[in-house]
């Protein structure tokens, strides 16, 4: 059996790609400073909130949802930063796109608690810390060190938990 061992440019392309277009929506915003018309920021806005996150998508594909969710977080950090390049008195478009950028914000913490939730609910129906960081780790896509902290802050709730319902169990 053969291993064909790929050079990380071949599978972390994007990581090429996305500093040029950066680079070139922010050389385009900044000599254009004052003068920028729908063109240009329609311009800013479809590289940074759309086509960066398209080629996250199709780079890393194969990652599945957790790709989705990133490329959603890469979409609003897209609207923030065109927002920062674009002066305030020349948003043309951006009054109409910054709305997007809150619901995709709310969609990922809504994301996040609902991986926070099914997290506690397993250390509290008496899950261990081994398979609760295994567990988290692989919802989340954490680091394993941040996966251990939240099963160790979740497991010191359960014991606070405990201790209240035995404090006032005893009357």
């Amino acid at each position: 059996m053969t291993t064909v061992l790929r050079h990380p440019a071949s599978t972390h392309w994007f990581f090429l790609v996305a500093p040029i277009v950066v680079a070139a929506d922010v050389f385009v915003a900044l000599s254009s400073r004052g003068e920028i018309d729908r063109l240009i920021e329609a311009g800013l806005l479809f590289d940074l909130a759309v086509l960066l996150p398209c080629l996250y998508w199709i780079c890393y594909r194969s990652g599945g949802k957790k790709v989705a969710i990133r490329a959603l977080a890469l979409c609003c950090l897209g609207i923030w930063v065109a927002q920062m390049l674009v002066p305030e008195g020349e948003h043309d478009l951006m009054g109409y796109v910054a709305p997007l950028r809150y619901v995709g914000i709310a969609a990922l913490v809504w994301i996040e608690l609902l991986v926070i939730v099914a997290l506690y609910r397993f250390i509290f129906k008496g899950g261990d810390t081994p398979s609760a960081v295994a567990r988290i780790q692989t919802q989340a896509d954490l680091p394993p060190w941040v996966a251990k902290l939240l099963v160790l802050e979740a497991m010191f709730w359960r014991r606070v938990w405990q201790a209240v319902k035995k404090l006032f169990s005893r009357e």
